[in-house]
């Protein structure tokens, strides 16, 4: 029997995969609280115990219930889940960071110092468009200094519909506490979501930000209907470019072979649910790039990241073949015909890792 912990959670961001997580955390917390900067959505929640604007169909517990106001959320609470989109993760810290609490002043913490300082994870895939920095960047630079050392990243494979199903699906958390990714490893663990640890946070964030661009890709062969043969070859020459990039700025090749890295490209340039994949399969059938995301009620993340990481790219003079074909499709109306005979005519080489 599972034992629930006493304590409250604050998951800040109430779109699928705020939601996801917010029942997955339930699971183990009884009183999770759901932070929309829409009112109407906060009380759908509460009234209708369903995010029935972002995530429909999907009955949430009792132990969840939401809030419009972001301090009201955030207290009293052990752990603060930041899932926002990378648009909002710069000022929605900046906010957050006003509302922590001061060492020992709480006290009953669930840090092993017990000094009543909440731990955060961010679960938030992209880069700050203001800036290009991680999210683990802004909070280390933004979050007030006795919270530089108490965040975590979560990144994996995760299909939030499934998820929230109840279907096995495994995620990790990377901290370089150790001691901050032990504990959010419990709170998240349930006999359905397993959770693994790393302390490679730059790869782990790297991995599931990459993978959103290859996505798109992923969507525009299985538009155009190329078979397998081509996603498995975009798949695999893609996380070449994903390592090539990650490395660069100090993240360990390990990372990228595994949940963060090879897992989450599998699942995003596989799965019909995924919103980049669903990006490419629509750019594939002649739809802009402004009309698909026009009609979505969800933020597709790869669409910002590929403008984002390729400017990062071009500048660091890091290779990226199939990022530059994604950024001219989305970027400078190129056919996506002819990126894809743009790329099987580069010259030709050995295989290279």
């Amino acid at each position: 029997m599972r034992i629930k912990i006493r304590m409250q959670a604050a998951v800040i961001g109430a779109g699928a995969w705020g939601t996801t997580l917010a029942k997955v955390l339930a699971e183990n917390i009884p009183d999770v609280v759901i932070w929309s900067h829409d009112a109407k959505i906060a009380a759908e929640i509460n009234e209708q115990h369903e995010n029935v604007s972002l995530f429909s169909g999907v009955p949430l517990p009792p132990a969840i219930r939401a809030t419009a106001d972001l301090a009201e959320a955030v207290d009293g609470a052990r752990l603060i889940l930041l899932v926002v989109a990378s648009a909002f993760y710069g000022q929605t810290v900046d906010s957050l960071g006003a509302l922590l609490p001061a060492a020992n002043s709480a006290g009953g913490g669930i840090h092993d110092n017990n000094d009543g300082r909440p731990i955060l994870v961010s679960a938030t895939k992209g880069l700050d468009p203001a800036t290009n920095r991680r999210t683990s960047e802004i909070l280390a630079e933004r979050l007030p200094p006795a919270y530089r050392d108490r965040f975590a990243i979560l990144s994996g494979p995760n299909i939030s519909r499934e998820i929230a199903a109840g279907k096995p699906a495994t995620t990790v958390i990377a901290s370089t506490n150790k001691a901050v990714s032990g504990e959010a490893q419990k709170y998240f663990s349930t006999p359905y979501f397993r959770v693994y640890t790393n302390t490679d946070v730059t790869g782990t964030e790297l991995g599931g930000t990459l993978k959103n661009i290859i996505a798109i890709a992923a969507g525009i062969v299985d538009g155009l209907e190329l078979g397998d043969n081509t996603r498995s070859a975009l798949m695999v020459r893609a996380l070449v470019e994903i390592i090539r990039f990650g490395t660069h700025f100090g993240a360990q090749a390990e990372t990228f072979y595994g949940l963060a890295g090879m897992g989450d490209l599998i699942t995003t340039c596989s799965s019909v649910l995924s919103r980049n994949h669903y990006v490419g399969e629509h750019l594939a059938k002649g739809q802009s790039a402004d009309e698909i995301l026009g009609g979505m009620t969800a933020v597709a993340e790869g669409v910002e990241t590929t403008r984002l990481i390729r400017g990062i790219a071009v500048e660091a003079g890091i290779d990226m073949p199939v990022t530059e074909q994604v950024y001219q499709i989305l970027f400078e109306n190129k056919p996506v015909k002819m990126a894809i005979h743009d790329l099987m005519t580069r010259d030709l080489k050995a295989e290279q890792r």
